[in-house]
């Protein structure tokens, strides 16, 4: 999964030139559409032998949907200005929005002190997203708010697959995922083709668009999904939060894009936030553990409390006879 990350942070800039010359949804056409062929015929095999059902579908498309929301307005902000680091910082965000989705779809409340991760997080994306002088660069702020958008997607996306994948398997829900995108972004293409959208093809963005077709997302997704049901959501997300940390060194690295100071506090208090809900997690669950043991305990005597009764009862009774 660090892996992962790496390639991800990698991809921010690719998709920033890609969509200076091609349209988003040409972009995400082509990439998913090239994801879902190669996923179909390296897992025809399997998906021959064993047929996906209804709910496969249903559950695969569900993700699809979310994941779809998640790469469309990410790259609609990055069109409208937003950097490639700032935009892998801001995506970061999901990882904080994790466990309070979670809590609202499974009905689990997150712990008090979660709130205060949350507020670190929001206080750094303050730092991030302000112009000099903290006042709102207009088109800094639309294109940060449709990358926090894709953000919020990306954050249902690992809630979906982390409730699917213990009824599902990882094959048909990868497939159907990656379809529905492609398919979703097809129509949009369809719908906006000729329109107001630039449509040049040069050796750049057809390297952006096979190398984030077969390796960012039919590789990357196939891994996402079959790691996610071996662990917790709370382990993946903490190795996602280091998916920002790369996209900005491979910014300033290759690019002209520059952070000052307040950039770079706002990104480390948004990637403490996100390790600070996380570790509390993981503490939180420990605790949560520890409380059960006693209760499983007293079960566990009151169990055999009431064998060792039933059996001196039924000697009790032939004793009688």
């Amino acid at each position: 999964l660090l892996i992962v990350n790496v390639i991800w942070g990698s991809t921010f800039i690719m998709v920033d030139t890609a969509v200076e010359t091609v349209s988003v949804f040409v972009f995400l056409a082509l990439r998913f559409g090239i994801a879902f062929l190669a996923l179909l015929i390296f897992f025809a095999y399997f998906l021959i032998k064993k047929p996906p059902t209804k709910a496969d579908l249903w559950r695969g498309v569900l993700i699809g949907v979310f994941l779809f929301g998640g790469y469309t307005f990410q790259t609609f902000g990055l069109q409208c200005g937003t950097g490639p680091g700032k935009a892998g910082f801001i995506t970061g965000l999901s990882v904080v929005l994790v466990p309070i989705f979670s809590a609202i779809i499974l009905k689990k409340k997150p712990h008090s002190l979660s709130w205060l991760g949350i507020a670190i997080a929001v206080i750094g994306l303050g730092l991030l997203s302000f112009d000099t002088g903290w006042h709102f660069g207009i088109s800094d702020i639309k294109g940060d708010f449709l990358v926090l958008a894709g953000a919020i997607c990306f954050a249902f996306h690992i809630i979906s697959i982390d409730r699917f994948i213990q009824k599902s398997l990882f094959i048909p829900l990868t497939v159907f995922q990656v379809g529905t995108t492609a398919v979703l972004s097809w129509l949009l293409t369809v719908t906006f083709w000729g329109r107001s959208f630039p449509i040049v093809f040069n050796s750049q963005v057809l390297f952006a668009v096979i190398f984030t077709g077969l390796v960012a997302t039919a590789l990357i997704y196939a891994t996402q999904t079959f790691v996610q049901k071996r662990t917790s959501p709370t382990h993946v997300a903490v190795i996602f939060a280091t998916e920002p940390v790369f996209a900005a060194i491979f910014a300033v690295s290759l690019t002209t894009e520059t952070f000052l100071l307040r950039q770079w506090g706002g990104c480390a208090l948004i990637l403490a936030a996100m390790l600070f809900q996380q570790i509390l997690d993981i503490f939180y669950i420990k605790d949560a553990r520890a409380k059960k043991e006693p209760l499983k305990n007293s079960n566990t005597e009151k169990k055999e409390e009431s064998k060792t009764h039933s059996i001196e009862e039924e000697k009790t009774q032939e004793k009688s006879v």
